[in-house]
This record gives structure tokens, sequence and C-alpha cells, in this order.
């Protein structure tokens, strides 16, 4: 009975010790001690299991839950960080740190289909209302002051419901990627690179996925999205050549 009494004490308390953990790109699920860390293009995340710390960047993670607090990698202002999640749905809401702070102070609002906005401080009616206009019902209800920053969770709650009811629209077509340099230089590293082995294999090759549809689109690429490519392949000395070719067109 007493070596039953100390299993419960001692169980429920092991249990809770460990509350914090990171869910990668690859879903692997990893426990430890988490520090979340800015960085001038890509947040990180220091992971210390107690045996050794492991340092994954904004584009390695899914989530983070830290301290009853729930993190996602965000694109915005052409760095990826790690944004505290508010509200999540169709139209979720984020806090981020401003620049030079340590508090998660700002704003930001993030729509399934990429459209995304800080939420201003200056002329708070007519640019929220412009970004949610296709609800008119609530564009109307903030351009009148009805709702306004204070009840930025309404809003959101709201426009939510209204998309949730919307009549589906027919996509459409996709374009015919195009075939240029860059697709022509990005499909020869991912050749290049399918021979070789090395521990970032995947999310290079992942990474080189994403910038050759963003080429067939004639899409700007990000900054961020070179740098963690360059990361990745750092260690893949027989890959420089083709990887400087790439990022010469990028630069043209």
């Amino acid at each position: 009975m007493l070596r039953t009494l100390l299993l419960l004490m001692v169980f429920p308390v092991a249990g809770m010790a460990q509350t914090d953990y990171v869910i990668t790109i690859k879903a692997d699920t990893l426990w430890g001690d988490i520090r979340l860390l800015t960085y001038d293009n890509i947040d990180r995340v220091q992971l210390n299991t107690g045996k050794k710390k492991e340092m994954l960047t904004a584009l390695q993670v899914l989530t983070v839950y830290y301290d009853g607090n729930v993190y996602k990698p965000v694109q915005y202002d052409k760095k990826v960080m790690l944004m505290q999640q508010l509200k999540s749905g169709y139209l979720s809401l984020y806090a981020f740190r401003l620049p030079n702070q340590t508090t998660y102070d700002g704003r930001f609002l993030f729509r399934l289909d990429g459209k995304h906005l800080e939420v201003p401080n200056l002329a708070f009616k007519k640019i929220m209302a412009t970004y949610l206009e296709a609800c008119t019902n609530l564009s109307m209800k903030i351009k009148d002051g009805e709702l306004g920053k204070k009840e930025l969770e309404q809003i959101l709650d709201e426009y939510n419901t209204c998309m949730a009811s919307a009549k589906p629209t027919e996509p459409e077509p996709s374009a015919k990627p195009i075939v240029n340099d860059l697709v022509i230089a990005i499909q020869n590293l991912k050749q290049k690179l399918t021979a070789q082995e090395f521990t970032s294999k995947k999310d290079a090759m992942d990474l080189l996925t994403d910038l050759e549809q963003k080429a067939g689109r004639n899409e700007t690429i990000p900054n961020y999205l070179l740098e963690g490519l360059k990361s990745y392949l750092a260690p893949v000395t027989s890959a420089q050549a083709e990887l400087e070719t790439l990022l010469q067109l990028v630069k043209k």
C-alpha cells in the first residue's frame, strides 16, 4: 500500500515536470527546456533536453509549446518570426516582438488565403474595413466605429463566422509554370543533391521545391529562404558551385 502511494505521489510530479516541447516539420516531438531567440531574418528555438542542446530555426518547426503558450513560424517583412498564436481560424491573430523589445506587444493578422496585416494604430477603421471587406456587414461596423481596436477579438470571431458560411467560389485555373534560367539552376542543384547524403537533405530538397515553384511563377524569392538554403548546404562542398549559380541568378 505504501509503495502504491509513493508511486501516485511521484508519477504526477514527473509528468508535470516537462511541459514545453517543439513539433518539427518532420512531425517529431522534442521535449525539453526552451528558449525563443530573435534573429535578423529567421528566429531560432534553443532546446535543452538535459543531455544535449539543439538549435532549430523557425523554418524547421511547425509549432512551439512554451510556458503555456503556442508559437508558430510566420513570414512577415522578409523575416520568419516565431509569433505567439492568440486566436486561430481562417483569420488568425498573433502577437510578436516589436523591434528592440522583449515583450509580445505587436499584433498581426494572417488569413488562410495568405493575405496578412499588422494591426494598425493609425487609420484603424479605414485599413481594417478594407482588409475585411469580404464580409460587408462587419466592414461597415468597423467603418462606422461600432467595432474598434479594443474589440479586435470580436472582429476576428465575426469574420471567421462570416467566412465559414460564405459560398465557396470556383478556384481559378493555375498558370502553367515558366521554365527559365533560375528554374533550370534549381533543378540542376536538386539533381546534384540527389546522390549526396547529409543531415539536412530533406529540408534542403523541400526548400528547393518551394523555390522552384516560386521561380516558375516569376515570384520574388525572399532572402530568408536563400539564407536557409545556404545554411542547409554549408557542409555540402560538392554543391557550392551550383548553389552560387542559383544565388547569382536570383540577384539579377
